[in-house]
């Protein structure tokens, strides 16, 4: 009988045609008893002269439908113990890289995503040979070279962060240290450090799905393309690079000028906090002896002095972490010259934070009708914090 789909000479007893692989409609069950009872079997010849390809069941007579080809076994899953153990490693890892890509950008978390950033890059380096691994035993090399690539950014992801923990350091001390130069180099490590792992860790997660499509189609019995696709992969990380340094540069143009001199205010303000207590002693030391003979009295050059309600100490006593240390002279009013009782706080600056031989501020202090008139006395300071620019440092005269 013929298909009555492709119209092919099938054997009167089919239940499915063997060229269109369809099944025969109830109808075709009347020829086929009565091909049956006429002795006509399946194993004869057709029309065309093609023996016909369909098995018998030993048991009822009926035809069995010919097995799947192997392209067409998609509903069978590979059984293979270290496929499917990569494959959960896979899976596992595509989580934490999404959980720590979104971390990273999230003020308060973007530490936790810094440590599994780390927990990623030491779990890479093994789940990385063992994809390779596995593609090497199904033919696949190009995506086993593309593995193996994944490895060694890993490595120079782990780098980067090493020295992104150097130059946050290095960072730290040019804010302490007042240092522009040194800030702005370590601010500028830093950026790149970030720039450089962040760009590698998209990488890597691209490639990512694209092992795990491989594996996938491997799990599954199907054919890959033998060749990736690079699209991706390059405009992905291209853009965010563009993206990342035009961000980077408005950020440091606007905070780091202002930072800068917040620190600097900051720091002149501890400094000024330190004098102000020392003055507050040396006027109630002009007051005690009534404003005029002060010479040699409110002064702690030698040694420490004190009388009723006050107490210079020695100019070391009053070192912090700015300051070195404190001297208080003072002078009469016959010997001074603007012809008033005068006295002089120097405050020596730590050389560690300040530029210079002899980083000083000095103030003095004018004996004027029973009161102490304060400013700065320029020609005995050395250092001055500048308010015009907030590029500039602590400059020296």
């Amino acid at each position: 009988m013929k298909c009555p789909f492709c119209q092919t000479e099938i054997s009167d007893n089919s239940k499915f045609c063997s060229a269109c692989g369809k099944e025969m409609p109830d109808g075709s069950g009347i020829k086929k008893n009565c091909r049956q009872n006429s002795g006509v079997f399946s194993d004869k010849k057709t029309n065309s002269g093609m023996p016909s390809t369909d098995t018998k069941s030993p048991d009822n007579n009926l035809t069995v439908r010919p097995e799947k080809s192997d392209h067409d076994k998609t509903d069978e899953k590979n059984t293979d113990p270290q496929l499917n153990d990569v494959i959960r490693r896979l899976d596992s890892m595509n989580i934490m890289q999404l959980i720590c890509l979104v971390s990273l950008f999230i003020p308060g978390v973007n530490f936790l995503g810094f440590i599994l950033l780390l927990v990623i890059i030491f779990r890479s380096f093994d789940l990385s040979t063992r994809v390779s691994t596995t593609l090497r035993r199904f033919n696949y090399e190009k995506y086993a070279r593309i593995s193996d690539g994944v490895k060694t950014k890993c490595a120079v992801i782990l780098l980067s962060v090493i020295l992104l923990i150097i130059a946050a350091f290095v960072t730290y001390l040019g804010i302490i240290r007042l240092s522009v130069k040194l800030t702005t180099v370590g601010i500028l490590i830093c950026s790149i450090s970030m720039l450089v792992a962040a760009v590698l860790e998209i990488y890597c997660f691209i490639r990512l799905y694209t092992i795990m499509n491989v594996m996938n189609s491997i799990l599954h019995n199907k054919t890959h393309p033998p060749k990736p696709k690079c699209g991706a992969v390059i405009i992905v990380p291209v853009i965010f690079t563009f993206v990342t340094f035009t961000i980077c540069g408005i950020a440091a143009e606007i905070f780091l000028p202002v930072l800068i001199q917040y620190i600097k205010i900051e720091i002149f303000t501890i400094i000024s906090m330190e004098a102000n207590k020392v003055k507050l002693q040396a006027e109630i030391c002009a007051n005690e002896f009534d404003y005029t003979n002060l010479a040699g009295i409110c002064d702690n050059t030698w040694e420490s002095v004190e009388g009723f309600g006050w107490k210079l100490k020695s100019p070391h006593e009053y070192a912090t972490q700015f300051v070195d240390s404190i001297e208080v002279t003072s002078v009469n009013a016959d010997t001074s010259k603007y012809g008033y009782a005068e006295i002089k706080v120097t405050v020596n600056l730590n050389r560690k934070y300040f530029p210079g031989s002899q980083p000083k501020i000095t103030y003095l202090g004018i004996v004027f009708n029973d009161d102490v008139k304060w400013s700065v006395y320029p020609k005995e300071t050395t250092i001055i914090i500048p308010s015009s620019s907030a590029w500039s440092i602590w400059h020296i005269s």
